[in-house]
């Protein structure tokens, strides 16, 4: 069994957003130096093809780069160059795909490979496919960042893995800012803040058409190199996306800390101690992972309120109610208007 990173495991890979981070503010003229400050890390290191970074790391080099960056685009400028500065077998499987739908699902099945920092969750409904994107690694100081850099990489692949124009539609988690521009040229025009969570859909007939670089033999060598790349790593997620993925399961969502613990073989005390250094407890997962699967029940299947609080194992409608609202800041009737 693999095992679950922790905030001091070295478990990124160092030559993508930290090589990336320093690459720009080299090419800006930025101070360097002081962006890797506090972080246990050189520009030499830099430089080192198996250098490996920790989510305390990543956390301190985020830090330095949004105090030191001169605007708010930092994030859209990484996903602009995402594509290319992967290199390897990553890459290859996307510039190769048949079509969006697989370019995507290779994306994600691989994430961890290109951004570890995410957890992100994918259906369908109707013609459309929806994925929502949260955050493992406890790098919650960095959320809107990380969530930004995550969509324009995956908006700007898109764009050049596919010749047509496609209709991205992107919700996000917080209010709109005095002047959102920045989400206009990466995103695209169809972007709504106040959300309730991190969410892009695609029209599915988009996914579904052929790519001109499309080499079904090159996709799938590059799937099967992703994969055993996958298997070597000594990690696949981190601690707070697993506590997150047991609570998610119909037949755990009331567990408590003792037995999310049990669980993952390790004392109740040691797992409070060990989510507390991401910057997180057992009762705000608790409430990510049910807000979660609100969400999908009401906006993808549709449920009623008492189906959603009866599955989600509330007393009744009325805590349930109560616990949305405390969410999202809305009632279920509310959202599902919305949606």
């Amino acid at each position: 069994m693999k095992r679950l990173a922790l905030w001091q495991d070295k478990c990124m890979d160092g030559q993508l957003l930290p090589l990336g981070l320093w690459q720009l503010f080299r090419l800006r003229q930025l101070d360097g130096e002081a962006l890797l400050r506090g972080t246990g890390l050189f520009a030499t290191d830099l430089q080192h093809p198996g250098l490996r970074v920790s989510p305390r790391q990543l956390c301190a080099l985020l830090s330095n780069a949004r105090k030191l960056w001169p605007g708010d685009d930092l994030a859209f400028l990484l996903g602009q160059h995402w594509l290319p500065s992967q290199s390897g077998a990553l890459t290859n499987g996307l510039l190769c795909a048949p079509d969006l739908e697989r370019a995507l699902s290779f994306w994600g099945r691989y994430h961890w490979l290109s951004q570890p920092w995410l957890r992100p969750t994918r259906w369908h409904q109707d013609d459309h496919s929806h994925w929502q994107l949260q955050l493992d690694l406890g790098l919650q100081t960095h959320h809107q960042f990380l969530l930004e850099l995550a969509l324009s990489t995956l908006t700007a692949t898109a764009k050049r893995l596919s010749p047509q124009p496609l209709h991205f539609h992107i919700q996000l988690p917080y209010p709109a800012p005095a002047h959102p521009h920045h989400y206009w040229k990466y995103l695209g025009p169809e972007v709504q803040f106040g959300a309730a969570m991190t969410r892009i859909s695609l029209p599915r007939v988009e996914l579904q058409r052929p790519l001109p670089g499309a080499d079904l033999a090159g996709f799938q060598l590059a799937w099967r190199q992703c994969r055993q790349r996958l298997q070597a790593e000594p990690w696949q997620r981190g601690l707070p996306a697993a506590v997150l993925a047991r609570l998610e399961r119909p037949q755990h969502q009331g567990d408590a800390l003792p037995q999310v613990a049990k669980d993952l073989a390790t004392s109740p005390a040691t797992l409070k101690r060990r989510l507390k250094a991401f910057g997180l407890a057992f009762q705000p997962l608790q409430d990510q992972a049910r807000l979660g699967q609100a969400l999908y029940l009401l906006s993808i299947q549709g449920a009623a309120n008492a189906d959603v609080a009866r599955q989600l194992q509330f007393a009744d409608g009325g805590n349930f109610r109560r616990s949305f609202k405390r969410w999202t800041g809305l009632l279920p009737s509310q959202f599902s208007r919305l949606t």
